[in-house]
């Protein structure tokens, strides 16, 4: 079972190996069938779990889907933050630490194909619940890289623009898109290939430029 969706180190669940196999078996039913076609007994067989089991743990379909969903991106978030944090105290450039970031992130959902899939695309077909969650896990995202920004423009204020919220909320699409046609493409395992282009995103944003040289003045004459 992937770790992403393990809720083993979570004390507050009962049971926490069949409920994480259970999550694990919603995201390979969906990957294999999606969300729409895929029922509770796709779910039960693939978790070797009877279908009063898995009521047992989720009222339905779309309340396990909530908790894959917010389970995944928990561990994922906690992860970037992590690799921020270890990039900054080993003093790396700010450009290597965003890379680092944005590298855990893509690397993260590269290990859990099936995950990547449920959290990209089938959460988006999957009612107005999961579409409020979606909204809620992006702004953490932004949230999380509004708070990296803020700190490089103040260390780095010669080399870090300061850009506004909506401006990173557009690099989060962007890297987010970047990653939906990788993982429709059926690469979801090759997201990690994808870390120039998505850390190039960040970068770019908050890469302060000189302005170009204007022509030189007129030499007064004699």
């Amino acid at each position: 079972m992937h770790t992403l969706v393990d809720p083993a180190d979570d004390p507050a669940v009962d049971d926490a190996p069949r409920r994480g196999r259970i999550l694990w078996a919603l995201a390979t039913c969906m990957a294999a069938k999606g969300y729409q076609a895929t029922t509770i007994a796709d779910i039960a067989g693939a978790a070797r779990v009877s279908k009063t089991v898995v009521y047992a743990h989720f009222r339905d379909k779309e309340h396990c889907l909530l908790e894959l969903y917010s389970r995944a991106n928990d561990k994922v978030l906690a992860t970037v933050r992590q690799a921020q944090d270890d990039a900054r105290q080993a003093g790396l450039p700010w450009r290597d630490r965003l890379r680092a970031g944005v590298g855990a992130y893509l690397e993260t959902l590269a290990d859990g194909p099936a995950v990547a899939w449920a959290a990209l695309v089938e959460v988006q077909a999957a009612g107005r619940p999961a579409l409020a969650l979606r909204r809620q896990v992006i702004d953490r995202y932004v949230e999380l890289l509004t708070e990296v920004a803020c700190g490089l423009a103040i260390e780095h204020p010669d080399e870090v623009r300061t850009v506004s919220r909506d401006v990173l909320v557009a690099a989060v699409g962007g890297i987010n898109e970047l990653m939906l046609a990788r993982v429709e493409r059926g690469e979801a395992a090759l997201l990690r290939e994808d870390d120039d282009v998505a850390a190039g995103i960040v970068i770019g944003l908050l890469e302060r430029r000189d302005p170009p040289a204007g022509p030189a003045p007129p030499r007064p004459p004699g």
